[in-house]
């Protein structure tokens, strides 16, 4: 009697893992997107090599550098070359006006999270 007692009070605990373990997904499971309170892939690349500049309110620069909230949801970019990865991607590796280049400084993986991330901005 005591053994099956046992099985029946463990049954609803091993249902109740089971939800549990399954909620803890990164991503919401209805959408597919991040879950709220996580940040998007490339936010840590991003506030390391980019906000400085491109979120400063304060800089004393001769020209500013722009904001980059947007920046794909536009059809071109603040130089008017298209807003395209590939055009992103180039402005990043090779510079652009006061930007420096981050060719020697991010490799291809990084410059791909930061493009991710740029898109969700």
């Amino acid at each position: 009697m005591r053994a099956h007692r046992r099985r029946h009070i463990a049954a609803p605990g091993l249902g109740l893992l089971a939800l549990l373990l399954c909620g803890c997904s990164k991503n919401d499971a209805a959408t597919g997107a991040p879950a709220i309170g996580l940040e998007p892939p490339g936010t840590a690349l991003y506030q390391e090599n980019c906000s400085a500049c491109h979120d400063a309110e304060n800089l004393e620069l001769a020209k500013k550098p722009p904001k980059l909230t947007g920046l794909f949801q536009k059809p071109t970019l603040p130089s008017g070359a298209p807003a395209t990865d590939d055009q992103v991607k180039k402005t990043i590796l090779d510079g652009r006006g006061i930007m420096p280049p981050f060719r020697q400084t991010l490799d291809d993986e990084q410059v791909n999270e930061l493009l991710k991330y740029l898109h969700t901005r």
